[in-house]
């Protein structure tokens, strides 16, 4: 079984001061980590590089403009069967993974997103969309075995 830590919107240092000592010590534990966006200083990006040398991201809308040159907007990793989508999201709220289902191909099974800052699994259009909340109050893991996933949301 692999196990990934999903996080998004950290928001450091403009709302938050630094990543909480419970993500650090998942990141490490982790086989890899997905980061989707709203890191907002590029040291934040480095430091969570040097925890997991399986780190994959993008950018979000309130990152400074070197953390928007140092990650692209949208990814996709392989894992197993799995072709999974990172994306930070963009505009209202409402029906968000309506609009993100759009921007990847047809062969991703999951989109890993944030923005929001709500925690969701939900399926649309033969596509699981996970979003781990706001880093400030909760992350996600993803575990993948097999053809089996599962995704938890856990508080801070």
């Amino acid at each position: 079984m692999k196990k990934y830590l999903v996080i998004s919107d950290l928001h450091i240092p403009t709302r938050n001061n630094e990543i909480h000592p419970k993500i650090v010590e998942e990141a490490k534990l982790s086989d890899g980590i997905f980061a989707l966006g709203d890191f907002v200083d590029i040291d934040t990006v480095i430091y969570l590089q040097t925890l997991n040398r399986n780190f994959f991201a993008v950018s979000g809308n309130m990152d400074y403009i070197d953390v928007k040159n140092y990650l692209p907007p949208q990814k996709i990793v392989k894992v197993g069967k799995f072709n999974i989508g990172l994306t930070h999201g963009s505009g209202p709220h409402f029906n968000i993974h309506k609009r993100i289902a759009n921007w990847f191909p047809d062969d991703v099974n999951i989109i890993l997103f944030g923005h929001i800052h709500i925690p969701t699994d939900l399926t649309f259009k033969e596509k699981r969309f996970f979003n781990p909340g706001t880093a400030m109050e909760t992350y996600g893991i993803l575990e993948i075995e097999n053809e089996n996933l599962n995704f938890k949301i856990i508080k801070l």
